[in-house]
């Protein structure tokens, strides 16, 4: 009984200790130099993975580092970057540095557009006499510098004219230029026209329209007859007041009319004819609201027949 408690306080007891194994730390990837000398190349360095393949700017330069992590890598035939940066990427690391003997490259700057004449545009395009008006010119593309000449011209000199040319300011890609109308005894209108280099394929215009003071706010109904009868037509505001027998007018067939006033017509039959209508003409499409537009003969056909 003694001899075994004695083994059992001799009894060993085994106590298990783990033990975390802990890895070297793994160095980082430098560059020591790297040198160019026109397309020749050179790239030292240390700190990679011993023996790892290495990468410079992910290919195509390829190198491998020594079993002490250096490295040196050479080309004869080596592209710069546009930054001059290199970079050497081992299995886990990288690094970068500047190539010495390297220019950073400039963005070529964008190519000139040569503009071309797009538009050209009056207003207003109906004046008196006399009033001035604004042309406008358009480009495709800002102007290069010294501006962009653009050749202007009038077809009708009595109605407008127009300096010889206008130009576009580099940067820019519209100008103004002044348009004078003189003082017409009855409309007359201009071609306003725009060429570049005096090429006519490119020719842009516009029409301005030169007029008396009167017609420029007035226009004209006109009352004629149509049919065999007889009768009587007024208008509404007052101005016409048009006796119609035996295919002939007399009285006030014709008045003038305020721009946009909208006149309509009345017609009366007499005893020994019927009304059958007004004949739809341009400017008359309808006789019971003629908008009245300006320097227009609004001809207006009324139809009587005897019974």
């Amino acid at each position: 009984m003694g001899t075994l408690r004695q083994a059992c306080m001799t009894a060993v007891l085994v106590v298990g200790v783990s033990v975390a194994l802990v890895q070297p730390a793994q160095a980082a990837v430098t560059i020591t130099r790297a040198e160019l000398s026109g397309t020749q190349v050179r790239i030292e360095g240390s700190g990679a993975t011993p023996n790892a393949g290495l990468t410079v700017n992910g290919g195509p330069l390829n190198g491998t580092a020594d079993g002490s992590g250096r490295f040196r890598i050479e080309s004869a035939n080596f592209a710069a970057p546009s930054d001059c940066v290199v970079t050497v990427t081992d299995n886990s690391t990288s690094a970068s540095r500047t190539l010495t003997g390297c220019s950073v490259s400039q963005p070529s700057p964008p190519p000139s557009v040569t503009p071309t004449l797009t538009t050209l545009t009056v207003t207003p395009t109906d004046v008196i006499g006399g009033d001035p008006a604004t042309g406008t010119v358009t480009i495709s593309a800002a102007a290069l510098s010294g501006g962009f000449v653009i050749d202007l011209t009038s077809d009708n000199p009595i109605a407008a004219t127009v300096p010889p040319s206008v130009t576009v300011p580099a940067g820019a890609n519209r100008a103004t230029f002044p348009v004078t109308t003189h003082q017409v005894t009855n409309a007359q209108s201009a071609v306003i026209i725009g060429t570049v280099g005096g090429s006519f394929s490119t020719e842009r215009h516009a029409i301005i329209t030169a007029w008396d003071a009167f017609h420029f706010s007035h226009g004209t109904v006109s009352v004629f007859p149509g049919g065999n009868g007889s009768g009587r037509v007024t208008s509404q505001p007052a101005g016409i007041d048009c006796m119609i027998a035996a295919g002939g007018g007399s009285g006030t067939c014709n008045a003038f009319f305020t721009v946009g006033t909208v006149v309509r017509l009345n017609a009366q039959p007499a005893a020994n004819s019927r009304f059958v209508g007004f004949v739809p003409k341009p400017g008359c499409i309808d006789a019971s609201k003629i908008t009245v537009a300006r320097g227009t003969i609004h001809g207006c056909q009324v139809g009587f027949q005897l019974r």
